[in-house]
C-alpha cells in the first residue's frame, strides 16, 4: 500500500472517529429492536484499507430488512446474480441482475434480496483515493466537485445502459482478481476502480453536466480539500473565519474563492454537511429533532427544519418514519 494511500486512510478514520459514538444507539421498529452501527474502516494487520472488493452472495427465503449502516467509503454495488433492493435515505431502489448503483459516504443504507439467490459485488473506496495534492490540477478539477458531496440525482444504472459498455467485462475481472488474489491485486483494483468512476463522470457529464472545478491554480485546489476535511471534521462549530484561517487567507478572499470554484456559498455548503450528518442520526438514534439540530451546529430547531426540507424536499420527521418502515418511496 502506498504512503499517499495509508495516509488518506488515516486521514478518515479521524472522520470516522468523531462518529463512533453512533455504534450503540438502539432503534425502535414496533416490536423489534435493531442495533445501527457504524461499519468504520477496515484494518489488515492493523493498516486501514482505502479500497476493496467483496463479493456478497445470499439465499433463502427471508426478505427482512437488516439494520442500515454508513461508513466513509464511496461503495459501487453490482448485482451479479438475481435482484435485490437497496434502501438508501429513505428511497428503496429495485436493482435486477447485472445493474449497478452507487452510494456516497456516510449515507444510511441496507440491502435486501428479493429473488431466492442474489450474489452482490461490492467495491468500497475512501473519497481520498480520486484526489491527492500530489495530482495535477487537471485531475483535481475532475474528482474534487464528488468528494464535495456534489454527486448526481443519478445513481442507478441499469442493465440495457451498461451492457454496450466495458463495465460487465470489468466486474467478471474483478471477480476474478479476488477469487485469485494474485500478486498486485491492490494495484488492480485501484485501476478497475477508477475505469468505472470515471465512465460514470463521462456518463454525468453527459446527461447533465458534470461538476468541474474553474481554477488552473493547483493551490486553490488543494486548498479546497483541505476546507472540506476541516470542516467535516468540525461541521458543528465551523464558521467561514475558522476556514479560512486554518486554510492561511483572509475572510473576503477565501469566500470570494470557495463561491467561485465550488458554486455554492460557504454557509450553504455547511449546512449541507449538517443536513447530510443529521441524516444519520436521523435513521439510527431516537434522539428528538431539536436535539439533533442542536448536535449538528443549526441556531433552532425551525431553522434546520427549514433547511433539510429545501435541500431533501422532506422534514426531518418524515424522513425517520419512512427511513424506519418499509413503506419507502420505490424508484426503478
Amino acid at each position: 500500500m502506498s504512503k499517499g494511500s495509508c495516509e488518506a486512510a488515516e486521514s478518515a478514520e479521524g472522520v470516522t472517529l468523531r462518529m463512533a459514538r453512533l455504534n450503540c444507539y438502539t432503534l425502535g421498529q414496533g416490536t423489534i429492536m435493531e442495533i445501527a452501527k457504524n461499519e468504520g474502516l477496515r484494518r489488515v494487520n492493523n493498516i486501514p484499507l482505502p479500497i476493496e472488493c467483496l463479493i456478497m452472495p445470499s439465499t433463502g427465503k427471508s426478505r427482512n430488512w437488516p439494520c442500515a449502516h454508513y461508513h466513509e467509503y464511496i461503495e459501487l454495488l453490482y448485482v451479479l446474480e438475481g435482484d435485490c433492493e437497496v434502501k438508501r435515505n429513505g428511497i428503496i431502489t429495485y436493482l435486477p441482475e447485472h445493474s449497478m448503483y452507487i452510494i456516497q459516504a456516510g449515507e444510511p443504507h441496507c440491502t435486501c434480496r428479493v429473488s431466492a439467490y442474489q450474489n452482490l459485488l461490492c467495491i468500497k473506496f475512501l473519497p481520498q483515493v480520486l484526489y491527492s495534492s500530489e495530482q495535477s490540477v487537471t485531475e483535481l478539477e475532475y474528482s474534487i466537485p464528488y468528494v464535495f458531496e456534489h454527486f448526481s440525482d443519478c445513481r442507478y444504472f441499469s442493465p440495457e445502459l451498461l451492457q454496450d459498455t466495458f463495465i460487465p467485462k470489468i466486474m467478471e475481472e474483478l471477480c476474478i482478481e479476488k477469487a485469485e488474489n494474485d500478486f498486485g491485486y491492490e494495484l488492480a483494483l485501484r485501476a478497475h476502480m477508477l475505469r468505472i468512476f470515471l465512465w460514470i463522470i463521462r456518463y454525468w457529464h453527459k446527461q447533465a453536466g458534470a461538476p468541474q472545478l474553474a481554477t488552473s491554480n493547483p493551490n486553490t485546489a488543494a486548498m479546497l480539500c483541505r476546507a472540506r476535511e476541516y470542516v467535516e471534521a468540525n461541521y458543528a462549530t465551523v464558521t467561514l473565519t475558522d476556514v479560512a484561517r486554518e486554510c492561511g487567507l483572509s475572510y473576503g478572499y477565501f469566500s470570494r474563492m470557495f463561491n467561485t470554484y465550488m458554486k455554492t456559498s460557504f454557509n450553504d455548503y455547511v449546512n449541507q454537511v449538517r443536513v447530510n450528518e443529521s441524516m444519520k442520526l436521523l435513521a439510527t438514534t431516537d434522539m428528538s429533532i431539536t436535539e439533533i439540530a442542536l448536535a449538528m451546529g443549526f441556531s433552532t430547531t425551525s431553522y434546520y427544519i427549514q433547511v433539510f426540507k429545501k435541500l431533501k424536499s422532506i422534514s426531518p420527521n418524515k424522513f425517520r418514519k419512512q427511513f424506519r418502515s418499509n413503506q419507502l418511496p420505490q424508484q426503478t
